[in-house]
């Protein structure tokens, strides 16, 4: 082997140890989510989501519920209804006290529209694990979390909603949308 091919099949090699590396790195895994919806049927993430793709909007304080519903009913007003689409909510309340997390629970489901009940799971366990996961940073953002049909996960963003954010999100959902059909 000439010294060029040496040279050049050695910088190969780091290209594709680079490449691999970041695939890697984007390749995340989603930690399994599983919790009761406020219409009472169990949910288990990613698996309920699988052959679709899935917006999961993450909440970990009270406050963020103001983000967390921005980006919900935006997203559920322009997808909601369309074939090959879900969007779940996940209020992490494992940091509530036991004692109130049912009256917690109680007044969510008053304050949720019924046709996004089966979607809306309040999360109970994991929440240091779900921190991890989406990177949490502020306490009172949105975390969002976008899955292909595959499960995997394509995209993860976080802070409050905002139109330039939004549409960014929109386009690259009505893409993964497109290339379903």
């Amino acid at each position: 082997m000439t010294r060029l091919n040496s040279e050049l099949l050695s910088r190969l090699l780091c290209v594709v140890v680079f490449v691999v590396s970041a695939a890697a790195q984007t390749g995340q895994q989603m930690p399994i989510v599983e919790g009761e919806s406020l219409s009472g049927s169990k949910i288990v993430l990613p698996e309920a989501a699988k052959g679709k793709v899935a917006v999961l909007v993450f909440g970990f304080t009270k406050a963020s519920k103001e983000a967390t519903k921005g980006w919900a009913d935006k997203i559920f007003s322009d997808f909601g209804t369309q074939a090959g689409f879900d969007l779940y909510q996940l209020p992490v309340l494992e940091s509530v006290p036991g004692f109130i997390r049912g009256m917690v629970i109680s007044s969510m489901k008053k304050g949720v529209r019924e046709d996004m009940r089966d979607h809306f799971v309040p999360i109970l366990h994991g929440e240091a694990e779900l921190k991890k996961f989406v990177s949490y940073k502020e306490l009172d953002d949105a975390y969002l979390v976008v899955l292909d049909a595959a499960g995997q996960i394509v995209e993860q963003k976080h802070g409050p909603f905002s139109d330039a954010a939004y549409a960014q999100l929109r386009s690259d959902i009505q893409s993964m949308l497109s290339r379903q059909k």
